[in-house]
């Protein structure tokens, strides 16, 4: 591989929130994450436009998971490369592209399993629904070491790091080490203050494995993230900041892990509760969470749902 390889980070903005996806310069372009349907017209194409690339351009349209915020874009960008471009997507999450039905009954399992109010619930499942374009089905389903080839000497590996969802892959640019691992690494939490994990027991060893294993020389997030002291920070980390970044997201699952512990085993565990923070009142209590669960995207739930489960050694069996 050369000595090196034009990356362009595209901030994909929908109302609050922001999600990137990242252009690779290659003989076949490829596009690493979608942004929401609206991404498309609203943010990629415009800045890709000023870089004097075409969405026709585009050969590649890789997919680091199934969340709506990173894969509801990618039936819009397929569509304005005239549908040439092969959708990839973590053959774990392969079903959350086939069919967007599934975006839903995954919603239901995890945020919404807490939110009582079916208003409530129906606006969310309306606002997934929208952020979503139509099914695809993916050229490749890929998983751990696989490797995909853009043309000439650029190439990429997969690496499986779940945890943040069952199947959430990274990207590693051969050679350069570039890891594109979206949201495998979230530090201290988003815009609602906490990170987004489903399954605890996985989203550390991904961790572990990126800084002990792959040890990337740039790391490519899906958001800015917060750091120990709440302050955002870059989605796009170089250097020896990359494992400072590493090494805070698994101080902040420990910390996580801590607290769910102290309060939902034994005798003091959280009374089921029908306020705001649902049976995790005390949690979000001690953390000192002020963040509204019932907005989307909030990570709350999702999150307490993973800690509680792994408390009561019900994942990943």
């Amino acid at each position: 591989m050369g000595k090196s390889v034009r990356i362009i980070p595209i901030e994909c903005k929908f109302g609050p929130v922001s999600a990137f996806a990242y252009y690779v310069d290659a003989l076949e372009p490829a596009i690493i994450d979608t942004g929401v349907h609206a991404s498309a017209a609203q943010n990629i194409e415009p800045i890709l436009a000023e870089h004097g690339i075409q969405m026709e351009d585009i050969r590649w349209i890789l997919l680091t998971h199934g969340h709506v915020d990173h894969l509801g874009g990618a039936y819009a960008v397929w569509e304005m490369t005239g549908r040439r471009a092969k959708v990839v997507i973590p053959k774990k999450e392969a079903r959350l592209l086939r069919d967007r039905n599934e975006q839903i009954v995954d919603y239901k399992a995890l945020q919404g399993k807490y939110i009582t109010d079916a208003v409530i619930q129906e606006k969310h499942i309306a606002m997934l629904t929208a952020d979503i374009g139509d099914n695809i089905e993916p050229e490749l389903e890929v998983k751990d070491g696989d490797h995909i080839n853009l043309g000439g000497d650029v190439s990429l590996t997969v690496v499986e790091t779940p945890g943040h969802s069952i199947g959430s892959v990274t990207f590693v640019l051969d050679g350069l080490n570039f890891a594109f691992a979206a949201d495998a690494v979230q530090m201290y939490g988003g815009l609602s203050g906490l990170p987004t994990i489903e399954k605890p027991r996985l989203y550390r060893e991904s961790v572990r494995r990126l800084l002990e294993e792959v040890r990337p020389s740039r790391l490519y997030l899906g958001h800015p993230f917060r750091n120990a002291n709440g302050e955002l920070q870059s989605a796009q980390i170089t250097g020896e900041e990359v494992a400072s970044v590493l090494q805070a997201s698994l101080d902040m699952d420990a910390k996580l892990a801590d607290v769910v512990e102290r309060h939902l085993s034994g005798d003091i565990r959280s009374n089921e509760s029908n306020g705001l923070y649902g049976p995790f009142e005390s949690i979000a209590a001690e953390l000192g969470y002020t963040g509204d669960p019932r907005h989307l995207p909030c990570a709350f739930f999702v999150t307490m749902h993973g800690y509680q489960e792994e408390l009561n050694g019900t994942h990943n069996k």
